[in-house]
């Protein structure tokens, strides 16, 4: 009986631990439907209540010639339709066109009223009218009472034909269930909830203890995250098809490199072999002389300066196996996942040698604000040529350092000496991605500091064998390296990247320090721009300012500092400067931040100030910050504040995700953006976010 009564109180206790366990998501749940029903759909609400509903009549068209036979058809042969209605004597709180357009283009329309308030027209922000998409054929108006009139004009497609079956006022809007936006909701409270969940009740979450749950977790987020990005690479379907001539260099050089020539076959025009400077591209536009944009032209022949390993790794064996070419989207793609994976490997092994008391949670965390990182959601949403060896040299630093690590600390000669060398394998390819980021193999300093100085393991007599599997990786590389270098351009130092023919002469570029300090300010410090309407953030054209000299820059959406709340954590490094130095990781983190600023002088010194720039030096400042934030977590562990640390990292993850969300569709580039190549998920999700 005692028994029985045990069982049947473990019975209640677990009953009532796992109904303690669903209600708060429940309740959680509950809440995101009401905002999604209510505050997301507040126009519908609104438009139950609106009274005075009327379609109307009296509508004067112009700049269309109706077309006989057809009722409402007009003909827009100038691109410009407008409509005007006289003695509207109303309320009126929106309006909605009803109407249909020939061609799937979005139409930029701008309304102009008069109102109790004010006798002459005043126009109202542009709008965007999506063919397809209902939501955007109605606006709210927010008149200063009664409307006078009502004038609208519509840029449509010249040619094109426009039915007009009617306008009206004061339109019941139709409810909106969106289910991408409630799992949005849903996930940014549950992470605010398990940021706020009681210490005392997640002990056995907290530990990375390598379980088959946690590595189901694990492979569960990566493949979100991958699957993540391969949606995010079609983002832009421009970048997938690839429209521009200058785009094709890898997949020229394969074709080159295939009948044994490091040389594309293109001939340059006689203008450009007679030019006095052939790389002041100004002067040959100026001048009516042909030449092939952003190759490397040197004595009479073309040639790709980018890295040559993406090039050896995909789209060489690619084309001689298949005899089609690798997209480059699809090569960014492939960089981009196999740097997920390297950065999760890389954070288990840091949180399993030195912070043992890192929550799994926040390893999760880190590991997904890394690789969703703003700079790095910049790449993978406009993959192209550019950013192939970017992605590669990142890919294989963050591997690179992993496998190094994993090395120090293996128990066999053999493995040490296997990861050894497959790690200075990794960081060497960099040099023939992107030779610049070759700098991070100074990392190499701090982290074997105690085995060259101290215990002599390295670099000495005792382990010879350790000493070769490092250097022997860098030593084949840099020859093969060198090798095409000198078959190019006569010099095995020589990558080619100054004879770019680029906007600037590259051959003339020389250091600045009014330059650098301006390059620098906009790398790390610069703050972003913030708007009122979608996508909120906004890319600012870089002007040379008071810098009295030629300034090649774009645009950027803020500074690394400033734009990623997730780097904010380096103000407290001097909290944990006792603890990172025990575990011998603060001389790491201090060379890991000053590579990325010695890069950030190196780009802007010998190319300019671009965004896609900031992904050269991401990678170091946010590694040093990934070691703070570890510190942190394990001393707040051992203090008893590691609530509050573990909810100001779930809120960094929503300001990350806002801004990440605002470089994804941010119209910084003229040219590539999802407005421009995309404009119908662009206005649904503009949508969606117009309440």
């Amino acid at each position: 009986m005692e028994k029985a009564a045990g069982m049947d109180k473990s019975e209640r206790n677990g009953s009532m631990g796992m109904k303690g366990k669903r209600s708060p998501f429940l309740l959680i749940l509950a809440a995101v439907l009401v905002v999604e029903f209510v505050a997301c759909n507040f126009s519908a609400w609104k438009s139950l209540f609106y009274k005075d509903r009327v379609v109307f009549e009296n509508v004067e068209i112009g700049g269309g010639t109706a077309i006989e036979g057809s009722p409402g058809e007009y003909w827009v042969e100038e691109g410009i339709l407008t409509l005007h209605i006289s003695e509207v004597s109303r309320e009126v709180h929106n309006l909605f066109f009803a109407f249909d357009f020939s061609e799937n283009e979005p139409v930029y329309y701008t309304v102009t009223l008069t109102d109790e308030g004010n006798y002459y027209p005043y126009s109202l922000p542009e709008r965007v009218l999506m063919p397809g998409n209902r939501k955007s054929y109605s606006t709210n108006l927010y008149p200063s009472g009664k409307v006078g009139e009502i004038a609208v004009q519509f840029a449509v497609p010249a040619g094109s034909v426009v039915t007009v079956n009617g306008i009206c006022a004061n339109a019941r809007i139709p409810f909106a269930f969106s289910i991408g936006r409630a799992l949005f909701m849903l996930g940014a409270a549950l992470l605010l909830y398990r940021a706020f969940w009681k210490e005392g009740r997640q002990k056995e979450a907290e530990l990375c203890t390598g379980s088959g749950r946690q590595w189901a977790i694990i492979g569960v987020v990566l493949l979100l995250l991958i699957g993540m990005s391969w949606k995010l690479a079609h983002v832009n379907p421009v970048c997938v098809t690839s429209p521009w001539p200058h785009h094709k260099q890898y997949q020229e050089l394969a074709e080159a490199m295939a009948e044994g020539n490091v040389a594309l076959g293109f001939e340059p025009s006689e203008g450009l072999l007679n030019a006095p400077n052939p790389y002041d591209t100004i002067y040959l536009q100026a001048n009516g002389i042909d030449y092939r944009a952003d190759y490397a032209y040197y004595e009479g022949k073309y040639y790709v300066y980018f890295g040559v390993v993406p090039e050896l790794l995909l789209y060489l064996p690619c084309y001689l196996l298949t005899g089609h070419h690798i997209p480059n989207y699809m090569a960014v793609f492939l960089f981009y996942s196999g740097f997920i994976l390297a950065v999760f490997a890389l954070y288990w092994e840091i949180v399993k040698r030195w912070f043992t008391k890192v929550p799994f949670f926040a390893y999760l965390a880190v590991g997904a604000l890394t690789v969703c990182g703003g700079n790095y959601l910049f790449i993978i949403a406009r993959p192209d040529l550019y950013d192939t060896p970017i992605m590669a040299a990142n890919m294989f630093t963050v591997a690179g350092l992993w496998l190094w690590i994993r090395g120090k600390y293996a128990l066999s000669a053999k493995g040490r000496r296997a990861w050894y060398f497959l790690g200075s394998l990794c960081m060497a390819l960099v040099a023939g991605c992107r030779p610049q980021m070759l700098l991070f193999s100074f990392l190499a300093i701090p982290l074997f500091w105690k085995e060259v100085m101290e215990t002599r393991e390295l670099f000495g007599k005792k382990n010879l064998g350790d000493t070769l599997c490092i250097c022997l990786p860098y030593v084949l590389t840099a020859a093969g390296v060198m090798l095409y270098n000198g078959a190019r351009f006569s010099s095995p130092f020589d990558f080619g990247a100054t004879y770019s023919l680029t906007s600037n002469d590259m051959t003339k570029r020389g250091f600045n320090l009014h330059q650098a300090m301006l390059g620098l300010w906009h790398y790390f410090l610069r703050p972003p721009v913030v708007e009122s309407g979608f996508p909120y953030l906004q890319g600012v054209q870089i002007e040379s300012g008071a810098y009295m000299g030629k300034l090649n820059a774009e645009y950027t959406y803020g500074g690394l500092l400033a734009g990623n709340a997730f780097l904010w954590i380096l103000l407290c490094m001097g909290k944990v400067k006792d603890q990172l130095k025990g575990k011998g990781l603060y001389a790491l983190a201090l060379v890991s931040a000053a590579v990325s600023v010695v890069l950030g002088l190196v780009d802007v010194t010998g190319a300019g100030i671009l965004q896609r720039y900031m992904v050269d030096m991401i990678w170091g400042i946010w590694f040093g910050a990934v070691l703070v934030w570890f510190a942190m977590m394990e001393k707040a562990s051992s203090k008893g504040w590691l609530r509050p640390l573990m909810i100001c990292l779930a809120a960094v993850c929503l300001l990350q995700a806002v801004y990440g969300f605002g470089i994804i569709f941010g119209n910084g580039d003229l040219s590539v953006n999802v407005r421009g190549s995309n404009p119908e998920l662009y206005y649904y999700l503009e949508g969606l976010l117009r309440f």
